[in-house]
């Protein structure tokens, strides 16, 4: 099995964890689609935020 292969494999059973504990969470929470939309953009924002800081820091 060659390393992109092996990447491959790993994402998806990333993709796989995290689409399971989203899942509940919603359920669990009488979550709608609306809420994850509004979800991910929060996450969205926290990821670009941090890369920026970590680019700055690394200067």
């Amino acid at each position: 099995m060659d390393v992109k292969n092996l990447d491959s494999v790993s994402r998806e059973k990333q993709k796989a964890i995290l689409n399971n504990v989203i899942f509940r969470c919603m359920i669990e929470n009488h979550m709608t689609l609306e809420n994850l939309d509004e979800a991910c953009e929060v996450i969205r924002e926290i990821y670009r935020k941090n890369a920026i800081l970590t680019s700055s820091l690394r200067e």
